[in-house]
């Protein structure tokens, strides 16, 4: 799952390091949606236009943090727009 997100990602990670470093990417396929100031905003974004789809949201910094929110997972909380 997300394994075209996170190729693509890696793809692109060095020249959106230069241009949004500390920014999160939102993508889908191998397509970068858009780029936020918080995952927070990335995800209201994502499900406006792709609803409960599965989508990648990641920090663009040279550390691979992964950020986790069980909530969002598990659906116990939502965005609307």
């Amino acid at each position: 799952m997300l394994d075209e997100e996170l190729a693509f990602f890696s793809a692109n990670k060095n020249q959106w390091l230069q241009e949004h470093k500390g920014k999160f990417a939102l993508v889908k396929g191998s397509q970068l949606i858009g780029v936020y100031d918080s995952p927070e905003n990335a995800y209201v974004e994502a499900v406006k236009r792709f609803g409960n789809s599965p989508v990648l949201i990641k920090q663009i910094s040279e550390d691979e943090q992964e950020i986790q929110i069980p909530a969002l997972t598990l659906g116990l909380l939502s965005a609307h727009p």
